[in-house]
């Protein structure tokens, strides 16, 4: 490369420059742990009534289809087992059974030697009433919880899946420093990088530069042959 050709061609800024290494922000980790927990508890309402809004319809879905099911193997005979055990669970007692713990008391106060209408006739069809109202309401638990187990078991819809980790958002802000970094670095080395047209032209000059001194060392070689032959004669 000619000398004045590299001196022009430095001075159009047909070489460039050297780029600039951009900053490396450092991270925060106490910073991102605090921002995380801001952000979750920011976004708490809003996931609380969508995790209920949720569960509920999937509850009622799958009752619903056991609802479908139960019906299609008794038809109406759901509605009548519910109002069963809740009968059962108020201790009361059914009609036929009043009328049976009725009679019984009655036979039992004429053999007893005293009236239906006496007051130990009264505490006795009482005593049996409360007996029965009592062993009707164990029943009672017991088939609930029978009952009870044919309720589908439906997943729970989990919103803190919903929210970020502080090692998550740790991560993401790794990656978008390194984003930033190389996207940076690419705009400093295009922004150093000589102009296309302005380095084609360096190379014109420094190439006519070279041709030029070549031709010149060409003459001189040539000239001072010449010069040799004339001493000889």
């Amino acid at each position: 490369m000619a000398v004045a050709g590299s001196l022009i061609g430095n001075a159009i800024g047909a070489f460039g420059r050297k780029p600039e290494i951009p900053d490396l922000p450092a991270i925060n980790a106490n910073n991102v742990q605090a921002e995380t927990i801001a952000a979750n508890a920011q976004s708490l309402p809003a996931l609380q009534q969508m995790a209920g809004d949720i569960n509920a319809f999937n509850i009622q879905q799958n009752l619903g289809q056991l609802s479908k099911a139960l019906e299609f193997i008794a038809p109406g005979q759901l509605a009548q087992a519910q109002g069963l055990v809740s009968s059962q669970l108020r201790g009361e007692v059914p009609a036929d059974v009043a009328a049976q713990l009725q009679r019984r008391s009655a036979a039992q106060s004429l053999l007893g030697g005293f009236g239906g209408n006496s007051g130990l006739g009264r505490n006795l069809s009482a005593r049996d009433f409360g007996l029965t109202s009592m062993g009707i309401q164990q029943q009672g638990l017991a088939n609930f919880s029978n009952l009870a187990s044919m309720v589908p078991k439906t997943a729970m819809f989990d919103m803190t899946s919903m929210f970020y980790t502080p090692q998550q958002r740790m991560n993401f802000a790794f990656q978008e420093r390194e984003a930033h970094f190389q996207r940076d670095l690419l705009a400093n080395q295009v922004a150093a990088a000589p102009d296309p047209g302005t380095a084609a032209l360096g190379k014109e000059i420094d190439r006519f530069f070279n041709t030029a001194a070549s031709y010149g060392m060409t003459m001189a070689g040539g000239g001072g042959g010449g010069m040799g032959g004339m001493g000889g004669g």
